[in-house]
This record gives structure tokens, C-alpha cells and sequence, in this order.
């Protein structure tokens, strides 16, 4: 559990930037039509960042990186032909931005997309770095360390805020500062490399691509549930602006206990049962007891202090008392499916470290599917909301899918159970403590209330669980 706790810790430090820069963002843009162009033109990067940073890349990768013989040619073959690919892409995006248009906001109106295709050249250069990131990060994790990879993504939230706050820049700022961070941010984890005697060469190309392949579609499946949700918000908004960033701004919170604790136990499993497959039972069991002890809180917490964090954060400048209800709205509907994506991820993981790329593929397809489906029978009539839940219910059915996969049922333990009425315990005690104030400031010292409340209730319920923590790794 160490390697988890490190990694969430890292991840915590670069989510609390992203705070900051997401608070500097709604005051300054707010859920304007500039903010909806800005959040379109930085999702296509994004959607590869979740192939490659979180997704297919990683997947692929640190299984065949682990066991290659000769890793200076592997590393050299996989270097060479992404980066030749991602390239075209790159050129293709800059030449035609349309397409970035067409995927994520087909039902703009004409001024949002004007902008879209000025912003998207912009940032369609990250790409390369990103990529670049990721192969750099996925080594270090190879080699167990979790920490400091982990903790570069802060770079490009410190970028978008300083070029946010260079007067006269306008939405253009944190535009920049998005391409300039990942480059940043890939200098910085740029020393695996030097351990490499890197050259141009196609020689573990197709072995690479054999176990790539499935990960990348599943990944690939998946995204489309980014597509649709963004394109069926441009239409329910009519082209006024605005419901993309109310997507993203929730969004925000929702990621930020998936990415601490989600997909923290999820890389950590990768690594994990790749080195020892012998015991893939009971790294699985321990992660999604792992990812149940920090979600399952997490969402409870979110659902009791929605509209106040909320405040606290977003509601300054043009950032309206009805966009914080509207955004609380979305929030909700997002954390009900908080604890099934963080088990999803994890399962999802340990069959990619045994090599198995087609259960997840499927379940991913049976994911989008619903999601799809979802969007147009709910987005489009209830909106960003509507997006939100149809993403909740996706996340239900695709853990459902591989719960019934799993050869051994025996997942759960009974620490399982008091960790829901710790959490439920928590919940019901901090909605009252936080009733006692209505000032701004009084949900910070409700999340500290809530947070030691859990911590007691797990003390007594989960006192081995808590020692076993501290113990060993996941």
C-alpha cells in the first residue's frame, strides 16, 4: 500500500495546483463561450494523454519493458514509431482543426468554433510530449518508483496559472501555458532515457503493437463516451456556451479522488502483478479493498459538501451562484459512479498485467455503448446532469461486466462493508456539523471534521486493515 499512498500523495500536491488554476480559470472565464472553446481545444490532447499517459500505453508497456532482454531496442522500436504517427497526427490537426471540432462540439455556435480552430493549433503539439511523458514515466514505474513521475504533472498546472495571470493574454494564456507545461513537464522526466542507448528502429514494433493494439481500442472505446457527452451539451446548450464547462468544472472534483486513489492503486496493480502473476487473487483483492478505503469516502464527502466546496473554490468573478448550484447538480451525478470506476480501473489493470487486453476491451465496449445510449436518452433532455449520470450508470455495468469475469469470486472481504458504514457514519455526522455555519470558509473545517471522523470509525472497524497499510505494498 506504500507505493499507493506515495503515488496518491504526489498526485494530491499536482490536484491541489489544479484547484488553483481551475479557481483562477472560473474567475477569469467562467462558463463563458471563451472557456467552452478553451476546455474543447485542450480534450483532444487529452484524450490521447488518457490513451497513452493512463490507458493503452502504460498497459502495453510495463509488461513487455519488465521482461525485454534487450530494453535499449525495445524502448528505441516503440520511441521510433510513435513518435512518427503522433507527428502526422499532429501536422494533420494543425492543417485541418475541424477535426477536433467536428468530435467534441459539433453544436458550437460559429464564434466558439472560429476560436476552437485557433486554439487547437495551439495545443496540438503536446501530443509529442505527452507521449514522450508517458514513456518516461511508465520505466520509472517498472523500476517501482511512483513518487516523483507522479508528481510532475504539477508543472503544467504552475504554467497555465503564470501565463493565466500575464496581463493581456486573455483566454490565450492558459492556452500557451498548456502546450509550454507539457514540454516542461517531459524535460523533467527525461533522465530515464539517458540510461538508454536509444536509435532509430521498427525491430519490437509489431511485438509492441500485438499487445497494444486491444488496450488502445479499449481506450479508444472509451473516449467516445468524452465525445459524445461534449458534442450532446453543445446541442442542449444551443450553441449559448456553457455546458461544456459545467462538464469540466465538475468534472474536476470528480477526478480528483479518481486520480488520487483510482487510478493510484491502479498503476501500482499494473506493476504489481506483472512482476508477480503467481498471486494475481490477492493483489486484486487488497487493491479494490485499496481503492474501496479512499473512494467510497471520497464520494460520500462530495455528495454531503457538494455546493459549498464548490463556493469555496469556484464562485468568484464570473462564476455565478447559479453555476455553482448547476455544477453541484452535475457533481452528484458524477460521484455515484465514483467507487465502481475505481474498482473498474484496478480489475481493468490486472488483467492487462497478465495479458489478457480482451476482457477489458469488451468491457470497455459494453461501457460506451451504455454511455452512449445514456447521453441520448438523458443528456440530451436533462444536459450536463444527464451526461454526468449516464457516466455513472457506464462505470456500474462495465465493473459489473468484469466482477462476472473474474474466475475467483471471492473479491471482497468484510472490511468491505465497515468501510461503507464508516463512510456512511461520516457522512450523516458532517452534513449536521456542517449545517452549523453558512460562511464560506466553514467547509474547510467540515472536510477536516469528516476526514477525522472516517479516520476514527476506521480505527475501530478496520484497526488490522490500517496496520496492514503500513506494512506492505500493494
Amino acid at each position: 500500500m506504500l507505493s499507493s499512498l506515495a503515488f496518491a500523495i504526489a498526485t494530491f500536491l499536482s490536484r491541489v495546483l489544479g484547484l488553483v488554476r481551475d479557481m483562477l480559470m472560473a474567475s477569469k472565464f467562467g462558463t463563458s463561450w471563451q472557456a467552452d472553446a478553451y476546455f474543447v481545444a485542450i480534450l483532444f490532447p487529452f484524450f490521447l494523454r488518457r490513451v497513452f499517459g493512463e490507458g493503452a500505453m502504460t498497459s502495453a508497456f510495463v509488461p513487455l519493458y519488465s521482461e525485454s532482454e534487450d530494453k535499449d531496442e525495445f524502448l528505441s522500436s516503440v520511441l521510433t514509431s510513435f513518435t512518427v504517427v503522433l507527428a502526422i497526427i499532429v501536422l494533420v490537426v494543425v492543417i485541418f482543426p475541424d477535426i477536433v471540432i467536428y468530435l467534441f462540439s459539433s453544436g458550437a455556435a460559429p464564434q466558439t468554433k472560429e476560436l476552437i480552430r485557433t486554439l487547437t493549433r495551439i495545443t496540438a503539439p503536446s501530443i509529442l510530449f505527452i507521449f514522450w511523458w508517458a514513456i518516461t514515466y511508465s520505466i520509472e514505474n517498472t523500476r517501482g518508483k511512483f513518487f516523483y513521475p507522479a508528481l510532475t504533472p504539477i508543472i503544467p498546472n504552475i504554467v497555465i496559472i503564470v501565463f493565466m495571470l500575464i496581463p493581456g493574454l486573455g483566454i490565450y494564456g492558459p492556452t500557451w501555458g498548456f502546450l509550454i507545461g507539457e514540454a516542461a513537464a517531459f524535460l523533467a522526466l527525461a533522465y530515464p532515457l539517458k540510461r538508454h542507448k536509444l536509435r532509430f528502429t521498427f525491430r519490437y514494433t509489431r511485438d509492441f503493437l500485438r499487445l497494444f493494439w486491444p488496450s488502445f481500442l479499449a481506450m479508444s472505446i472509451s473516449q467516445i463516451n468524452s465525445i459524445v457527452d461534449t458534442n450532446v451539451v453543445s446541442y442542449y446548450s444551443k450553441g449559448l456556451g456553457g455546458g461544456v464547462s459545467y462538464l469540466q468544472y465538475a468534472s474536476r472534483f470528480y477526478m480528483l479522488p479518481y486520480g488520487l486513489f483510482g487510478v493510484a492503486v491502479a498503476t501500482v496493480i499494473l506493476s504489481t502483478i506483472s512482476n508477480d502473476r503467481q498471486n494475481y487473487s490477492k493483489h486484486l483483492r487488497s487493491g479494490i479493498t485499496s481503492t474501496l478505503f479512499f473512494t467510497v469516502p471520497a464520494a460520500v464527502g462530495l455528495l454531503v459538501l457538494d455546493e459549498p466546496i464548490l463556493r469555496l473554490f469556484y464562485e468568484y468573478g464570473r462564476f455565478t451562484a447559479k453555476d455553482t448550484r448547476i455544477t453541484a447538480q452535475v457533481l452528484n451525478a458524477y460521484v455515484v459512479g465514483l467507487p465502481f470506476y475505481g474498482m473498474y480501473s484496478t480489475m481493468a489493470r490486472a488483467r492487462h498485467a497478465m495479458k489478457d487486453m480482451k476482457t477489458p476491451l469488451k468491457a470497455t465496449t459494453i461501457v460506451a455503448l451504455t454511455n452512449v445510449v445514456m447521453d441520448l436518452l438523458v443528456g440530451l433532455k436533462y444536459g450536463p446532469v444527464g451526461v454526468a449520470l449516464a457516466t455513472s450508470v457506464a462505470g456500474i455495468i462495465g465493473f459489473l461486466y468484469l466482477l462476472a469475469k473474474e474466475e475467483n469470486k471471492k473479491l471482497f472481504e468484510k472490511d468491505d462493508l465497515y468501510i461503507i458504514l464508516s463512510s456512511l457514519l461520516m457522512g450523516i455526522s458532517t452534513y449536521y456539523f456542517s449545517s452549523i455555519s453558512q460562511r464560506r470558509i466553514w467547509v474547510i473545517p467540515s472536510t477536516i471534521f469528516g476526514a477525522l471522523v472516517y479516520l476514527l470509525f476506521s480505527a475501530i472497524f478496520l484497526r488490522h486493515r490500517l496496520k496492514d497499510f503500513l506494512k506492505r505494498r500493494t
